[in-house]
């Protein structure tokens, strides 16, 4: 009997394959495999997701998106991610209505619904290890490129996701575009802390009390992060 889930299959419009090479392999960083030369007469593309499974992207003509009907795709880290759909002005709906689940939809180039959901490790990271993030940001050894900062900018306020150029993900919570604390943040590898980690619960004592007190100075918060503090 059934086995397992070898891959899922999306419609796409017919001629579309360079927008879906640039979204479901650059953006998403899925690996293009080649398609059986029979099966590649009819266009289309093919992925291999990491775990194995495929992801396969069909014509239908005529052709109609699927806006319930949908993949959820796991993802180690779900903040960088958003940053770069934000980042390719692609769609991203968080949806909090899973307890303990963290999600959000957004859609491919063609209007197909996708979800995708936090897969972190199980492993946190330290404070020194986020300090020291923090302080090669400071001295430019790692970077947040213009594009960020403009997503910075146009947020308005809020939880705002920053992605550096090391992998790392920051979300900053910022006060009407004011720096005012690190709302959570995650390593490549899937490592993470949220606020509660850095400052504790009411009434507690504070877990990481240097990383609670970190503010930027003026003009780094300035220069880098495209923040006053």
């Amino acid at each position: 009997m059934i086995q397992g889930l070898d891959h899922i299959q999306l419609a796409m419009p017919r001629g579309e394959e360079a927008r879906g090479r640039v979204f479901y392999g650059d953006l998403l960083g899925l690996r293009e495999i080649p398609k059986p030369p029979e099966l590649a007469k009819r266009g289309g593309l093919w992925f291999e997701l990491p775990d194995g499974r495929g992801l396969h992207l069909g014509m239908e003509e005529p052709f109609i998106p699927a806006k319930k009907a949908h993949p959820a795709f796991r993802v180690a880290t779900l903040d960088a991610l958003a940053s770069r759909m934000y980042e390719a002005k692609r769609p991203v709906t968080w949806d909090f209505a899973v307890p303990g689940v963290r999600r959000f939809h957004g859609e491919d180039p063609f209007g197909n619904r996708l979800e995708f959901q936090e897969q972190p490790s199980e492993h946190k990271l330290t404070e020194d290890e986020v300090l020291a993030v923090l302080y090669a940001l400071e001295r430019g050894e790692v970077t947040i490129s213009t594009r960020q900062l403009q997503l910075v900018e146009d947020s308005g306020g809020g939880d705002t996701p920053i992605l550096c150029s090391n992998g790392w993900c920051f979300v900053i919570f910022n006060d009407s575009c004011e720096w005012d604390y690190i709302s959570r943040v995650t390593a490549p590898d899937g490592r993470w802390l949220t606020y509660e980690d850095i400052a504790g619960g009411p009434g507690e004592p504070v877990p990481m009390p240097r990383l609670e007190d970190y503010r930027p100075p003026p003009d780094i918060a300035m220069d880098v992060w495209g923040l006053p503090s």
